[in-house]
């Protein structure tokens, strides 16, 4: 096995299938740290786009893209209609209670309307969190 590097066995239609996971790279990250090649994956609000080659630091543990994955993503982002839906709101006041009025490229997607149940809940202090019932 080649120095800096750890092979991965994946076994594919009875084969085994031989994927190189790791790869120290010459140049640094922008916080010192050493980068190395690597697979990591890709979420976006909540769905998943797979496995893709990256870079990962081995100090800060950031990850980063290639500009054509990147683009790959994107593209797959606005086949299904994720593209834009992260909106700034503003908090109102209706009676006692605060309001977050929901942009409505959200609720369709989110298959909200009037009068649906939801759970509100705090993550901490700058994260609230919604389940919708059914």
């Amino acid at each position: 096995m080649e120095k800096n590097r750890i092979k991965e066995n994946i076994p594919c239609y009875n084969k085994d299938m031989v994927r190189i996971v790791e790869e120290i790279l010459d140049y640094p990250c922008s916080c010192g740290g050493k980068l190395k090649k690597s697979f990591c994956s890709v979420e976006f609000f909540g769905h998943d786009f797979g496995e893709r080659a990256c870079e990962i630091c081995t100090s800060c543990g950031s990850e980063f893209l290639s500009d054509q994955t990147v683009e790959e993503i994107e593209c797959e982002v606005k086949k299904r209609k994720l593209f834009g839906l992260e909106k700034q709101v503003t908090v109102v006041k209706s009676g006692n209670s605060l309001v977050f009025r929901i942009p409505p490229e959200i609720a369709k997607f989110l298959k909200i309307h009037p009068k649906k149940i939801a759970r509100m809940f705090p993550l901490d202090e700058k994260r609230l969190a919604i389940e919708l019932s059914g």
